[in-house]
């Protein structure tokens, strides 16, 4: 059987790249349609005739419907209720209110007060999310869990662990200081580990002030070296992906990029 497919459609920080303000040499690159330019975090796993959509941040309208031909996922499954994962949640609702879809949304638990709080018009007559299986969701060729990870300044947020038999990936796109047990319960063993890294190098910033590892501390974990194959994704104008030296192994990703899993 052909194995399931990871497909990123964004690979931004939360401001994306170009950063609209910006003028620094990556966002000159990305303005000009370089290999620089990255729409919000979201990703399409697909396997057999399924289709599971990781995250709908705020660009996810031109994600989408730049596709070849139309493309409806049969789950969606939301991280965290930050805007550049969560925003695009409004254009998934229009379409199951106005054109009579169906679509299985789901969340962990702690993640849909704050859903429904941004969303709020959605949920007068029930919420349309429901709370992610404690089991995780057997969709599109994988197994999908979601794990609780530090998010620094931000809180916490959600990775995802996708499995099957024979293989492992972990999508971590919005970490840092992530704790041992957690290493131990989620991150061990990996044959793909999709990890979130803003920067190159943040050394001037103080842990306490920041969300995200920078590539720095990627390349040092333990555990990330331990993973068979790591893709660097949510990078911020600060990485320039045509001149980031990455040992074997280890690659940058970007939108349209596609994995197997």
């Amino acid at each position: 059987m052909t194995p399931p497919t990871l497909t990123f459609l964004g690979t931004a920080d939360s401001k994306g790249v170009p950063r609209f303000w910006c003028a620094c040499p990556v966002c000159r690159e990305a303005r000009a349609g370089g290999v620089n330019r990255r729409t919000r975090s979201a990703a399409l796993v697909r396997g057999g005739p399924e289709v599971l959509l990781l995250d709908c941040g705020p660009d996810l309208h031109a994600q989408l419907a730049t596709l070849p031909g139309p493309l409806v996922p049969d789950a969606v499954l939301i991280s965290h209720a930050h805007n550049d994962h969560l925003l695009g949640l409004g254009d998934l609702l229009d379409y199951v209110r106005y054109a009579g879809g169906r679509l299985r949304l789901y969340a962990p638990a702690a993640v849909i007060p704050e859903i429904q709080d941004r969303f709020g018009y959605s949920f007068r007559r029930g919420s349309p999310v429901q709370p992610l299986p404690e089991g995780g969701l057997e969709v599109a060729g994988v197994r999908v869990r979601a794990f609780r990870v530090p998010h620094g300044a931000n809180g916490h947020s959600h990775a995802f662990l996708l499995d099957r038999p024979g293989f492992a990936a972990a999508y971590v796109t919005d970490a840092i200081d992530i704790p041992e047990e957690v290493v131990r319960a989620w991150l061990t063993d990996l044959d793909l580990l999709i990890l979130g890294t803003s920067f190159v190098e943040e050394s001037g910033v103080p842990h306490a002030g920041r969300s995200v590892y920078d590539v720095r501390e990627a390349l040092a974990l333990p555990w990330a070296r331990a993973a068979r194959r790591v893709c660097l994704t949510h990078l911020s104008h600060d990485v320039d992906v045509r001149t980031l030296a990455l040992p074997a192994g280890w690659t940058c990703a970007r939108d349209g990029l596609t994995l197997r899993l």
